[in-house]
């Protein structure tokens, strides 16, 4: 018995050195309980062994029985817990940081869709780019135009290759197809010329679009403020041009486009009216000016550092209420140009300022003619000729100006030191169209020279863009100081919302022929009585005709006062008065002209009437653009035409037919009206129809007459009133002398 017990304690003293490797741990950690429970079986199976042996006897080879002590196996355990928790948390941290970089990356970059998805994107909602021109400083653009030969050439290489190695394939067939050979080396010595630069191309890209509104903050990282200002106007979806200038605007996304990597953007958009384009250029604007706040910091001053430009001083306060709303608790202010900005002694006086302007429709001339009404906290006051300057020497200081050229542009000749505008950043110029046409060209200019930013960047936004107006776009860019200093390369990018030059086709439109402007004035009455639709709106041509309709139909109506006219020469005060009671339902019907045609919202109208035809094309859609405006249907645009205007009509039945939304507009018509030649568009473009011009001649004056009597209740009418004016000079010549005889009465003379 001795002898088996001293045989069991040497096996247990050798199985510490012949102990076994240590078996491989699994992926997956075992629990501690469940190594416990096989360890302490693995000991009870070994001293059943060992007891079983010994009640048999020594065997005939030695028995090595392996034993761990219990605290050994207990600390081997503890040290490979330890290792897998430390290699679990390693791991889980590696997990945290990556997951945290792709919410990083995610959140600062745009969702990357693939290109076929991003192409079917544009084309369904129907948004194209064209990179109109490649423009900056001479050094920028030899190198850009050295790149394209560059890839020209290799692409005519690797074309020329491909045809010799088809070339070589049909050499080997034999000598029957001896004249298909000498016609593929023909094509290969086109295949292997240079093709033309790329400047005389217009390449086109494809950006991203945005398609929620809350990709603005996820993707596009805006301020947080500007964010929720944009969503407190409960904007459900993003419109087309909203979807498309956006990317384009924003700081920070350009780089990810193809074809605009490490260059400065400039951007043209061409957008059916009411669209939402004053939505698409604020956002980027605001948004940059409050960036640019947060990096000077301390250094931040305050002054213009941005301009919208606007043709009427209507739209330019409809612009200024957009901004307001957006830059509630953003800290960047915005002021409307006003008059009454500018010190008394130093304003330009009427005689001075009619010398360098040409207005449509007189707005601009009328700006000194306005009641000099009391302004925002941006007013100068003015005591002994002394201007009383702001503690930093300017007299606005708002980061956004918004106002007419011709004001603005006084405001800057006059008062350099109140309105420096040498940090302007960025300028806008809404329905663009116009600021680049002769009337406001001159203007425009001038403005635009005295804006010497490094880093100014323009925008044009209109419904309407003629190709004279791109040419002068891009002639203004290029000549600028800016852009010809600067060491990257400038491409302006034309986008296109919808179809070019057309209305929305949710606006149904008419076209009725009265053969005269007695015609019309019946047609206008009939259907006042008929399905009149309001809030209305009527365009004339001239100030005198919209006065004479006015003063026609003005009781009309059932409910008396509810018809206004409203136009330039109306003073500021009376024209605000009148599109306030427009606005809050007092007036049902105003007539106007082209003053209101453009860009103007007014929400609800329901009816638009074209009385006198516009004077072009694009006249017409921005005039019908008034109705329907954000989407809302059940607009109308009615136009009626005389005799005298069938040369004119082809162009307006042609956007009628383009925009999808004429009712009752059939094929002959078009191809049954006469085509308008180059000259009679330029003349009616300036000056009208002959027959309703404000100097016409009497024979002419007999036709355009806006009127129902006869010419024998108006003989009568004329002769009452050359009575009742023959009447009131008596009675002031009869006052007159019997003033005289009191006063000679009185004085007798000297005694």
């Amino acid at each position: 018995m001795s002898d088996i017990l001293r045989l069991l304690a040497r096996s247990t003293s050798v199985s510490k050195a012949t102990a076994p490797p240590k078996p491989k741990q699994s992926a997956t950690p075992t629990p501690v309980a469940e190594v416990k429970l096989t360890t302490a079986a693995r000991r009870r199976e070994q001293k059943r062994r060992a007891a079983a042996n010994a009640a048999n006897g020594p065997s005939e080879s030695p028995i090595t029985l392996v034993t761990a002590p219990p605290q050994a196996d207990e600390q081997q355990q503890t040290a490979r817990k330890g290792k897998q928790e430390k290699k679990n948390s390693k791991k889980r941290k590696r997990d945290e940081v990556e997951t945290v970089e792709s919410i990083a990356s995610t959140s600062n970059s745009p969702n990357i869709l693939d290109p076929v998805e991003v192409r079917s994107l544009l084309k369904q909602h129907k948004l194209k780019y064209t990179i109109l021109a490649t423009l900056g400083s001479r050094k920028e653009l030899v190198k850009a135009a050295l790149e394209n030969e560059q890839e020209d050439t290799e692409a005519g290489k690797t074309a020329s290759k491909k045809v010799k190695t088809k070339k070589s394939k049909r050499v080997k067939e034999g000598k029957e197809k001896e004249k298909e050979k000498k016609e593929v080396g023909n094509d290969d010595d086109k295949a292997a010329a240079p093709k033309p630069s790329a400047s005389t191309k217009l390449d086109q890209i494809f950006p991203t679009p945005i398609q929620k509104f809350e990709e603005l903050r996820t993707n596009y990282n805006i301020s947080k403020r500007l964010y929720e200002n944009v969503m407190v106007q409960k904007f459900i979806a993003p419109t087309e041009v909203q979807m498309g200038s956006l990317p384009l605007l924003l700081d920070g996304t350009r780089h990810l486009v193809h074809g605009l990597e490490e260059c400065d953007v400039d951007l043209m958009t061409i957008a059916p009216t009411g669209s939402g384009k004053t939505l698409a250029y604020a956002i980027p604007a605001i948004d940059h000016l409050i960036r640019t706040k947060h990096e000077e910091g301390d250094n931040y001053e305050r002054g213009i550092r941005a301009i919208v430009l606007s043709p009427t001083r209507e739209l330019a306060d409809q612009i200024v209420n957009e901004f307001r709303k957006l830059l509630l608790g953003t800290g960047i202010k915005v002021v409307g140009m006003k008059k009454t900005l500018i010190p008394k002694d130093r304003r330009r006086t009427k005689d001075t300022s009619n010398e360098d302007t040409d207005e449509e429709d007189g707005d601009e001339d009328n700006e000194s003619s306005g009641d000099d009404s009391e302004d925002d906290d941006n007013e100068i006051e003015t005591t002994n000729g002394t201007v009383a300057q702001s503690k930093k020497g300017i007299a606005v200081k708002s980061e956004i100006m918004v106002a007419t050229p011709l004001l603005l542009l006084h405001a800057i000749q006059l008062c350099p030191d109140l309105f420096p505008v040498s940090k302007v950043s960025r300028i806008i110029l809404d329905e663009a169209d116009v600021l680049l046409d002769d009337l406001f060209l001159s203007q425009t200019t001038s403005i635009i020279s005295h804006l010497t930013s490094p880093f100014l960047s323009f925008s044009f936004w209109s419904a309407t863009m003629p190709s004279n107006s791109e040419a002068l776009a891009t002639k203004l860019i290029s000549s600028h100081p800016s852009v010809l200093s600067s060491n990257k390369t400038r491409k302006l990018v034309r986008l296109i919302a919808g179809i070019k030059d057309s209305s929305l086709p949710t606006i149904r439109q008419t076209i009725t022929y009265t053969a005269s402007e007695r015609g019309k004035l019946t047609a206008l009455r009939q259907l006042f009585s008929s399905s009149l639709k309001t809030p209305c709106l009527i365009f004339l041509q001239t100030i005198p005709r919209a006065q004479a309709l006015h003063a026609e139909i003005m009781y009309d109506l059932p409910t008396p006062n509810r018809i206004a006219v409203l136009h330039s020469n109306l003073s500021e005060t009376a024209r605000s008065k009148v599109m306030d009671s427009f606005r809050a339902g007092e007036i049902w019907v105003l007539i106007t002209t082209d003053l209101l045609s453009r860009g103007v919202d007014f929400r609800g109208v329901s009816l638009v009437i074209n009385y006198d035809i516009p004077t072009s094309v694009a006249s017409y859609i921005h005039r019908v653009g008034r109705t329907g405006r954000a989407g809302r249907e059940g607009g109308m645009a009615i136009t009626y035409y005389t005799e005298e205007d069938v040369k004119y009509v082809r162009g307006i039945v042609g956007v009628m037919e383009k925009s999808g939304g004429a009712e009752d507009l059939q094929k002959w018509m078009l191809n049954s009206l006469p085509k308008t030649s180059k000259e009679d568009k330029k003349e009616l473009k300036k000056k009208g129809v002959k027959e309703r011009r404000a100097g016409a001649g009497a024979a002419d004056n007999k036709k355009s007459r806006i009127s129902t009597k006869s010419g024998y209740d108006r003989k009568i009418e004329m002769r009452r009133k050359a009575a009742v004016d023959v009447s009131k000079k008596k009675m002031i010549r009869r006052g007159e002398e019997e003033s005289g005889e009191e006063s000679g009465s009185e004085w007798e003379g000297f005694a």
